[in-house]
């Protein structure tokens, strides 16, 4: 048997014209690993439309859904969970497991730590991104502060599952990129201060855990570049469309169904 499912991310939908996803399904459950847009009225219609395409969507954020909320990020969580409970066919994966046909699927969004690049100056990094985004310290450290509680979570609920009897594959999700090596090849990225925000140093831990070798995929997004690479019987794959008008983006955009042997 296989469980099967498209994986899209970083749909960005209010930095495109549209977004119509009629006949794009190619199988009954789709994974949003995040990034769906800032705006939070037009997060709940492209969620919406995509619930009305799909028998199930699993849903994670990205960091773009809290993008006017990072004064309080735990009030941010909040209401981004109360309001995506209120749409049909779509699942918020944050704290929430869900088991089909013997497959787990399990996310978060991961955030950064400011050390994907150990050679890299933790506290410059945090400096750019401040400067960048015109953050205040406070604002800008407490992503490293979720991005922690995050791995945590990962890594629990992994090592919950290695001995859960109705469990024989798991399928991991973050809207970050797991582990450097699956962008550290981007002449763009390496070498930069934000390759520091690509990803969470202490999420790899969780590859730890899976004793009993269930991991079978880990999808994420932020990298707006694809990547579809395996190594010690984990397949790696992103399917990010990307921000419109911007190179790093596809504008002719198509799910990638993602096929796991039960």
């Amino acid at each position: 048997m296989t469980f099967a499912f498209d994986l899209i991310s970083d749909l960005h939908a209010d930095t495109w014209e549209s977004f119509d996803w009629t006949d794009q399904p190619t199988s009954p459950y789709c994974v949003v690993a995040g990034d769906v847009a800032e705006d939070r009225q037009v997060l709940v219609e492209t969620l919406t439309h995509l619930g009305e395409k799909y028998a199930a969507v699993f849903y994670i954020d990205g960091n773009v859904e809290h993008t006017h909320y990072v004064d309080d990020l735990g009030s941010s969580y909040k209401t981004l969970a109360d309001t995506v409970a209120e749409i049909k066919n779509v699942v918020y994966m944050q704290d929430n497991v869900v088991i089909i046909n013997n497959v787990a699927l399990l996310a978060t969004n991961g955030w950064w730590t400011y050390d994907f690049d150990p050679n890299l100056d933790y506290e410059q990094s945090v400096a750019w991104l401040r400067d960048k985004e015109n953050l205040t310290q406070s604002q800008a450290t407490a992503f490293c502060g979720v991005a922690y509680h995050d791995a945590a979570y990962l890594i629990n609920s992994v090592s919950k599952l290695q001995t859960h009897r109705d469990v024989t594959s798991i399928i991991l999700i973050s809207h970050t990129v797991p582990a450097p090596w699956l962008v550290n090849h981007d002449m763009d990225l390496i070498d930069t201060w934000r390759f520091n925000m690509m990803g969470n140093s202490a999420i790899q831990q969780t590859l730890k855990e899976d004793t009993e070798n269930k991991i079978k995929a880990w999808c994420f997004g932020h990298y707006h570049n694809n990547v579809d690479r395996e190594l010690n019987g984990i397949r790696y794959v992103n399917n990010c469309r990307g921000r419109g008008n911007t190179p790093w983006s596809q504008p002719f955009y198509y799910p990638k169904r993602i096929e796991i042997k039960t």
